[in-house]
């Protein structure tokens, strides 16, 4: 039996603000890496700033999430759906690092820590990510188990009310982390979606704000939300090592701000074909830019003396191309080619179950 859904009116038109934002957030990242530590020092400056475009990537994915779960009847297409998007794209882009490490610098690399690392949970087995990047993966999976609990249980319907009592478990969590502090540190470095939830949930509430579901309620929440994201700047997220407390609530006040315009409508100047074009690639972009192209920005500016600043464009240009091959050969196929197994394997299981039921 189908378990019921939250009243939705499922948006069919492709929300292109997201791709750009992805875009955009893919953008802010990668200037992030390229610039700072020994780079900075050739640059004259840093954009510290470009370590907050993970919190946009945490609310569009709290927004989409919707989408997905409006397609799925149980809850394994559910997980078969996340796995064809994550999975494949990043096993491309691991075993890229992984050859680039083993030419590099092949002390870093043992097969424990690959086969680790093929996981996306890597820290669960005590090993590090062959990506720093690779951080937030871990994230986005305990978030979609966390959607997945509820759909298990029957309680998606409920997903406000869950996410705000988790919000509220999470603020008193670490409010009260002088108890226990040894606990507070295994918990937050294990599972950092401790230290990122309410923007998780914000995505979910534009969500329902978009589609005209309790609209006053719903935009209080946000605002409980952005708090909560604000109060947890010094609870373990990374932003706390590049901007101030303050810098970051100024960012993600302007994040929300500008997630409100965008699923009002007044963000579509933004709909250009490079953004739109950055936004589908960016899952790729975002899992190779970081080993391979600071190695190989590295490469330009120390051993063959280029100067930083055609070498950064150069880099871009490098990251970006094996970002756009690995989604045109990789991850929209595999993606494809995974969903149609599935379904495939699905109709063959209901025609025998229907020739069982004729026989009997």
């Amino acid at each position: 039996m189908t378990e019921k859904r939250p009243h939705l009116n499922i948006i069919d038109s492709r929300f292109l603000e997201l791709d750009a934002l992805r875009g955009l957030a893919a953008v802010l990242v990668v200037l992030f890496h390229f610039t700072i530590n020994s780079n900075s020092l050739l640059l004259g400056w840093e954009f510290r700033y470009g370590v907050t475009g993970v919190d946009i990537f945490f609310i569009i994915s709290g927004f989409v999430i919707f989408l997905t779960i409006s397609r799925v009847k149980k809850w394994p297409d559910f997980v078969v759906s996340r796995f064809a998007r994550l999975y494949p794209a990043f096993w491309c882009c691991l075993l890229i690092t992984t050859m680039a490490m083993m030419l590099i610098e092949p002390e870093a690399v043992s097969l424990q820590k690959l086969l680790a690392n093929t996981t996306m949970m890597p820290i669960f087995f005590n090993q590090e990510n062959m990506d720093q990047s690779y951080w937030t993966l871990l994230v986005e999976l305990i978030f979609y188990f966390w959607i997945l609990v509820l759909l298990v249980t029957g309680n998606i319907k409920n997903i406000v009310s869950a996410g705000f009592i988790f919000t509220v478990f999470i603020i008193l969590f670490h409010a009260f982390s002088p108890l226990y502090t040894g606990f507070h540190e295994f918990a937050t470095r294990k599972i950092e979606l401790l230290n990122h939830f309410p923007l998780f949930f914000s995505g979910i509430l534009f969500y329902l704000i978009r589609n005209g579901n309790h609209v006053k309620k719903n935009s209080l929440l946000i605002g409980f939300c952005l708090f909560a994201a604000c109060y947890l700047h010094n609870q373990g997220g990374r932003s706390q090592y590049h901007v101030t407390p303050y810098e970051h609530y100024a960012i993600l006040t302007f994040f929300h701000i500008v997630f409100a315009l965008a699923i009002f409508g007044k963000l579509k100047f933004l709909n250009t074909a490079p953004l739109l074009f950055l936004g589908k690639i960016s899952y790729c972009l975002y899992l190779i830019h970081q080993y391979v192209g600071l190695r190989l920005l590295a490469m330009l500016t120390d051993v063959w003396q280029v100067n930083i600043y055609p070498a950064l464009l150069m880099t871009m240009a490098v990251v970006t191309l094996a970002a756009w091959l690995i989604n045109k050969f990789v991850e929209i196929p595999a993606n494809h080619l995974i969903r149609n197994w599935y379904k495939n394997r699905n109709q063959k299981g209901s025609h025998a179950r229907s020739r069982e039921i004729a026989i009997q």
